[in-house]
């Protein structure tokens, strides 16, 4: 069936499924779901609706194996967290007043869920939030040393046993420029914990010199987890002059990276501002914006030194008051001219009517 009644179990506080006419079932809420050799109908979203019109998802109760089939099936992307479009949704049929029988069946559906039992075949282990093998690991995830088994299972009738590891000892592994990126340097004699090998690019590919400093020409990118990297800490500040790269800006992709004893100053003026002061400074390098196949650095505000922060931002003022008279002084121009026009038109028109 894909509509049915559910009823309440007062005695429990509990809700009941109940289906007289297709199933002839009652208090049987696993044998809803469809089998699988039904090409037509699967069970994927199951929605209860009260007399007010307000509503849950009840999935869980009804799916035999939520976490490691049902979920799969469900509308989500690639993000980290794909059901948040649904609980959005839900959230416009969420009732007013959360009321003990709904802490009840919250309760409930977590319940059957937690008591759900490991997956028997290998296909279903694939992006299980709770139980991972290590073929289906990514790219980017390793497992932590040491981790413990919690079971094993099959690859084949005749294949032999792959160990279970949970989730949670699955950490996710980065290269140290992409770890540089967000704050982080690698630690000093740190052993990479997987080596991801070299990206096959055709001949003459303009990302051959990109990637010079990422991938190595023999054995690939090592990748550091983030147990091994620590915050980074740019050079300091000293007299006055701004630390930069070779490039002549200064890579800020996380606020921490801001210099000890510098201040970052985003505004369109910053640049002029400090070359009126005679100051010196950095562009700021916030990340990069990629069009196509071709990556552009994007430069957000400068960095100075905080002895300058009060001057520079009062030359900013100045100079936001200097562009501010300017667009007064063209408004009024462009307003004068429209006059001169209205008042040639009316003294044309008076020579005309005047017959002179």
């Amino acid at each position: 069936p894909v509509y049915w009644v559910e009823v309440l179990d007062v005695g429990h506080q509990k809700w009941q499924p109940v289906d007289p006419v297709v199933l002839h079932t009652f208090w049987k809420p696993k044998a809803f779901e469809p089998p699988i050799t039904d090409k037509e109908n699967c069970l994927s979203y199951v929605v209860a609706f009260e007399a007010d019109g307000t509503a849950r998802d009840v999935t869980r109760r009804y799916a035999k194996a939520y976490t490691a089939k049902t979920r799969r099936l469900r509308v989500e992307n690639a993000l980290e967290d794909g059901g948040h479009w649904w609980r959005k949704v839900m959230n416009l049929y969420r009732p007013k007043r959360h009321t003990d029988l709904d802490q009840i069946e919250d309760t409930e559906l977590a319940g059957v869920e937690a008591r759900e039992p490991m997956p028997r075949n290998v296909q279903d282990f694939k992006d299980h939030p709770v139980f991972a093998l290590e073929r289906h690991l990514r790219r980017h995830e390793v497992l932590v040393p040491g981790a413990t088994p919690s079971g094993t299972v099959a690859t084949g009738s005749r294949g032999p046993l792959e160990k279970i590891f949970r989730r949670k000892d699955v950490r996710i592994a980065k290269s140290a420029d992409k770890w540089y990126r967000l704050g982080r340097e690698v630690k000093p004699n740190e052993i990479p914990v997987k080596w991801l090998p070299k990206r096959a690019r055709p001949k003459n590919s303009r990302y051959e010199e990109e990637d010079a400093h990422v991938e190595d020409e023999v054995v690939g990118t090592p990748l550091y987890t983030e147990d091994q990297t620590e915050l980074y800490e740019p050079p300091p500040v000293r007299n006055g002059r701004v630390p930069k790269n070779k490039f002549g800006n200064i890579e800020v992709y996380v606020p921490h990276m801001v210099p000890r004893g510098a201040v970052h100053i985003v505004h369109e003026h910053a640049t002029r501002a400090a070359l009126i002061l005679g100051v010196d400074y950095a562009p700021a390098l916030t990340g990069f914006e990629f069009k196509g196949r071709q990556g552009t650095a994007v430069l957000h505000g400068i960095i100075v030194a905080s002895e300058f922060d009060e001057a520079i931002r009062d030359v900013i003022n100045g100079l936001v008051d200097v562009q501010q008279e300017l667009e007064d002084e063209r408004k009024r121009l462009v307003a004068l001219r429209m006059w001169r026009k209205l008042l040639m038109g009316l003294r044309i028109r008076e020579r005309i009517w005047s017959g002179v």
